[in-house]
């Protein structure tokens, strides 16, 4: 069943993509990850494919399996108060009926916003009728269950480096997938701040960007008007750098910077304790 407060959660979370300011939505690869995100003060949270992915040991790409994602989703949103967005991939089937299903149990389980994507695995991007049909299931599921979720919808134009003139296919796809419902057009990719502005002012819709080593100035984002900023797989590849150090480190009978750590037992507890 949807709750009244998922209902609530839901309009909340689309609202932030409606008011004046950008919002930086973190991306949590466990319960613990996103627990931390929300007690750093965070409005909303959001999965991370890759994060999910390198957590249970695997490589990002749809190798963990669909049982895998909604079993994390049911214990963040069970253990969060904010609201969780979910990265769908590619909704974990190329048959529109099933990613609406899929979308479906997620939602029973708590979710109230999806990334959905075009990029397919050989490099290059679904057809766009085909993305559209995906993008409208999905609407059709916001009337069935009476809750308005956030659909965000990715094109992978910069992300896959795709041959052709990307402003452009970005910005047809952007367009076109507001227009067949989407709430927000997601565009990762390391863009700079000129194609910022040029998105900006070509999708008619609120644009979501992820966080590149290229142009990530957050008063520069916030008065081009990009209204939520994704970090992706950053944080988890940061943690993972140090818990191989650390590992390396362990292996050669090295526990300096163990033993080292501020974070105590006792402080852990009681962080983790609400």
């Amino acid at each position: 069943m949807i709750s009244e407060k998922q209902k609530q959660q839901a309009n909340f979370f689309k609202s932030l993509h409606q008011k004046g300011n950008m919002f930086v939505i973190p991306n949590a690869w466990s319960v613990g990850s996103a627990y931390i995100f929300e007690k750093e003060g965070f409005e909303a949270v959001a999965t991370s494919s890759a994060g999910i992915a390198y957590n249970l040991g695997y490589p990002d790409g749809e190798d963990i399996s669909f049982e895998d994602l909604l079993y994390v989703v049911e214990k963040m949103t069970s253990r969060l108060n904010i609201p969780v967005s979910v990265d769908f991939e590619r909704g974990y089937s190329e048959d529109p009926k099933q990613v609406k299903e899929n979308a479906k149990q997620l939602l029973l389980k708590g979710a109230v916003g999806f990334n959905i994507e075009d990029g397919l695995p050989d490099g290059t991007l679904s057809s766009i009728d085909f993305q559209l049909e995906k993008i409208k299931a999905l609407v059709e599921l916001k009337s069935e269950l009476d809750i308005d979720f956030v659909i965000n919808a990715r094109t992978c134009a910069y992300w896959l480096n795709v041959d052709g003139d990307k402003l452009k296919i970005a910005t047809k796809r952007g367009n076109a997938f507001r227009q067949a419902g989407a709430d927000c057009i997601f565009v990762p990719g390391a863009i700079d701040e000129e194609t910022v502005k040029n998105l900006v002012n070509g999708i008619n819709a609120p644009l979501n960007i992820i966080l590149n080593g290229i142009f990530n100035d957050f008063g520069k984002l916030n008065s081009l008007g990009v209204k939520r900023l994704s970090v992706g797989s950053g944080p988890i590849r940061n943690v993972c750098e140090r818990a191989i150090n650390l590992a390396k480190d362990l292996y050669k009978g090295d526990v300096s910077e163990i033993l080292n750590c501020k974070f105590s037992y006792k402080n852990a507890n009681k962080y983790f304790t609400k």
